[in-house]
């Protein structure tokens, strides 16, 4: 599966056949197709699987008896340590989000949906720490710069150290969505 995502994240789910993937696997056509039936099953549990990671990482955020802000700042860090740990993993999670015509078992879980994560927002707004801030910005501020910093580390442009990236990123989301009083 390894194999997979390192094609799927440098060339693409289209561009990927999957001779390269037993290819690069080290094995026959016939054993990718023992184990998935179609690239379409592979891409299914590649991504359910990189899905259930992502959503291990934001429970891990989670410190219940801290305020709701730090919680969902905690959050935001342990889900860029996450990414930054899987650069292959983040960039094909989101290659596969955003494809328009993928199986329907992938489209329903597309929309990044987190209990955890959705509770902690929840609170936030019902404390007022969120005040007229709806879900789909929060998720917004949330998830998709992660996607560019990872991007941006994949081609070597962040110079600066991951833990620094980080805090600032944190920071830059809170301000973002942050009332002003």
């Amino acid at each position: 599966m390894e194999a997979a995502v390192d094609l799927f994240s440098t060339q693409g789910f289209h561009a990927t056949p999957t001779q390269q993937i037993s290819d690069r696997a080290g094995v026959s056509a016939g054993t990718l197709f023992r184990y998935f039936q179609t690239k379409e099953e592979l891409v299914d549990t590649l991504y359910t699987s990189i899905h259930r990671a992502l959503a291990d990482a934001v429970d891990e955020g989670i410190r219940p008896g801290i305020p709701v802000e730090d919680q969902i700042k905690n959050v935001k860090r342990q889900v860029l340590h996450w990414m930054f740990e899987n650069p292959k993993k983040t960039i094909f999670f989101e290659q596969v989000s955003s494809i328009p015509n993928i199986t329907e078992r992938i489209k329903d879980k597309s929309l990044i949906r987190f209990s955890a994560l959705d509770e902690l927002y929840q609170k936030a707004v019902s404390r007022g720490i969120l005040k007229g801030i709806n879900r789909e910005v929060f998720l917004a501020h949330f998830w998709y710069p992660n996607f560019m910093l990872i991007h941006l580390h994949s081609f070597g442009k962040l110079h600066s150290n991951i833990e620094e990236i980080i805090e600032q990123s944190v920071a830059s989301m809170w301000c973002g969505m942050e009332q002003k009083q």
